[in-house]
């Protein structure tokens, strides 16, 4: 089979390797099709600390049961499935609590694709208690968003709000439109999403945001105010990952508001600690998801919604993940949102 393989940052290589064999507890999928998420521009760019190279990248994806290893039931080949790439030891408190993505091991282990070989490959192993039954109105393509989507559910659903009066969506890559399409989904009455380039921007209108403002527009907090009866809005999904966006996303919060961070920092962020203490304002991390959360997804994207030829801005086959994925998506991070990967085999 084909494979992607990363040897380091800027190396990685196509290269043909033996299809694996699933082992006990297994099952392995024929991969229908595989979205390169930020972590793997990342990894691509910088390295992939704290797993050593030489796997294969890739956890949005979904495909077909091609084999079943032994002790594995309730799964039948042919079956048609999403993916969810969490690994976990199941036996820690967390893990009998339910909590898989707390994990004790959960930096050891990662999901699959981060340190264990994942999708951008013709075949991957995969436990089998990851795969999920993929509806056939859900087609392959929105059905590769189902993993990102999965975010942005665990973090509405950590936040425990109902119908709220407002949400701010702060970041509109992937993650924080689809965050637009949960808010909308959840039944919120008015989302405000912020974010730059028009394409997204565009997108976040037609996904539910009634506003859609530009991170560096001075009057961004007075324009939200206006909208807010003045208080401020009552959740914000913060899904960039930049000390701005966090900082702006406290600052538009109002008294008692929640603060939910779903995007990646790879700084520290000041914040006025004084300021948040004196306005009960609640900030919460949000660590991947949970099954629910996973299964939530796919019923939000199975009724619809997804703008695949404006979201999905480029389909490559695996021979091109590097010429045409992994490049443009680190030097033109403006022109595309998503780009998914179909292996060939």
């Amino acid at each position: 089979m084909q494979a992607a393989v990363f040897h380091g940052p800027h190396d990685v290589r196509v290269t043909d390797l033996p299809a694996p064999t699933p082992q006990a507890g297994e099952v392995l999928i024929k991969v229908q099709r595989a979205g390169i998420c930020g972590s793997d521009v990342n990894r691509f760019r910088y390295g992939s600390h704290p797993w050593p190279p030489g796997f294969i990248m890739g956890h949005e994806f979904c495909g077909v049961i091609a084999a079943l290893g032994s002790e594995v039931s309730g799964w039948q080949i042919g079956q048609q499935v999403v993916v969810e790439p969490t690994l976990y030891c199941g036996t820690c408190w967390y893990c009998q609590q339910g909590y898989h993505n707390r994990c004790v091991d959960f930096m050891q282990r990662g999901i699959t694709g981060s340190g264990t070989n994942g999708a951008f490959a013709d075949y991957v192993c995969v436990p089998a208690y990851q795969p999920h039954a993929r509806p056939s109105g859900l087609p392959i393509e929105v059905a590769a968003l189902v993993e990102p989507m999965a975010v942005s559910v665990h973090g509405w659903r950590l936040a425990e709000v109902e119908q709220p009066d407002s949400v701010v969506v702060v970041g509109l890559g992937n993650i924080g439109l689809l965050a637009v399409l949960v808010a909308k989904a959840r039944g919120a009455r008015q989302i405000i999403a912020i974010g730059k380039y028009a394409p997204r921007q565009e997108l976040a209108y037609a996904y539910g945001a009634a506003l859609v403002l530009e991170p560096d527009d001075p009057q961004l907090h007075r324009r939200i105010l206006e909208r807010t009866a003045g208080l401020g809005t009552e959740l914000v999904l913060e899904a960039a990952g930049t000390p701005s966006s966090l900082q702006t996303a406290v600052a538009i919060a109002r008294k008692g508001g929640k603060i939910v961070v779903l995007g990646v920092f790879h700084e520290a962020v000041a914040l006025d600690f004084r300021m948040i203490l004196l306005t009960e304002k609640h900030i919460m991390g949000s660590l991947i998801y949970q099954r629910q959360d996973f299964a939530d997804a796919i019923t939000i994207l199975a009724a619809g919604g997804v703008d695949q030829g404006r979201h999905i801005t480029a389909e490559i086959p695996l021979r091109d993940i590097i010429s045409h994925g992994f490049i443009p998506l680190s030097e033109q991070k403006a022109a595309h949102i998503k780009i998914q990967v179909y292996p060939q085999a």
